[in-house]
C-alpha cells in the first residue's frame, strides 16, 4: 500500500518545471519528442563506463514539454527499453531471463543557451532536475539530474532534435547488489515537433 501511495505521489508530482528561453517555444505551446534511448545500469559511478554494455532493446522514448515561465518549462518523459539474459547488468549479475525497463520521469529544465550563445537562436542548452519512477524487475523511485541541448535546423522551428543525458539516483537502491533497479544513466535522442 505504501509503495502504491508513493507511486501515485510521484505520478501527480510528475508535472515538473523546466526552464526554457524564448528561443525554443512560447508560453502555451507544446513540443512533442519521439526517439530512442539507451540505459547504462552497470553499478558503476561513471556515466561512460563500458559503453558497449548499454541496453538497447525496444528503446522507445517519448516526451512532452511546455513552457510556463520565461526561463522554465515542464517536461514529462516515458521511456521503454530492456536487458538481454546473460548480459552484464549491475552488481546483481547477469539476469537469467530478458528484463523489461520502463520509466516515467518529470523534470524541471533551466534553459541557459542564450547566456552562452546570445546570438544563436538555432541551439539551446539546458539543465534539468526532477523525479521519476522506473522498473527493472522491481519498481523504484529516482531523483533525476541531467542536461542536454535542443537543435532547431529550420528558421520557423517547427521541428528539431533533442540530445539528453540523465543520471537517475534510486531512492531505494541496494548496495549489496541483490536487486536490479539501482542507480543508472539514461541517454536519449529525440526528434521534436512543435504542436
Amino acid at each position: 500500500m505504501k509503495k502504491n501511495i508513493i507511486i501515485l505521489l510521484v505520478f501527480f508530482l510528475g508535472v515538473t518545471v523546466s526552464a526554457q528561453s524564448d528561443r525554443s517555444i512560447e508560453r502555451g505551446e507544446y513540443i512533442l519528442g519521439v526517439g530512442v534511448n539507451t540505459v547504462n545500469s552497470l553499478g558503476t559511478k561513471g556515466p561512460f563506463n563500458s559503453p558497449g554494455d548499454w541496453a538497447f532493446r525496444f528503446p522507445i522514448s517519448l516526451s512532452m514539454e511546455t513552457r510556463w515561465a520565461k526561463l522554465f518549462s515542464l517536461d514529462i518523459a516515458l521511456n521503454f527499453n530492456g536487458f538481454e539474459e546473460n548480459e552484464r547488468l549491475d552488481a546483481a549479475g547477469p539476469p537469467d531471463e530478458n528484463l523489461s525497463y520502463w520509466s516515467l520521469d518529470s523534470s524541471v529544465k533551466y534553459y541557459f543557451g542564450e547566456f552562452i550563445l546570445p546570438r544563436s537562436e538555432w541551439i539551446d542548452f539546458y539543465g534539468s532536475a526532477g523525479l521519476g519512477i522506473f522498473t527493472i524487475e522491481d519498481t523504484n523511485i529516482s531523483i533525476n539530474v541531467g542536461g542536454g541541448m535542443m537543435i532547431w535546423p529550420n528558421v520557423r522551428k517547427q521541428f528539431g532534435i533533442k540530445l539528453q543525458g540523465v543520471g537517475k539516483f534510486a531512492l531505494n537502491h541496494s548496495n549489496s547488489g541483490d536487486e536490479y533497479p539501482n542507480n543508472h544513466f539514461q541517454y536519449s535522442i529525440q526528434f521534436l515537433f512543435r504542436l
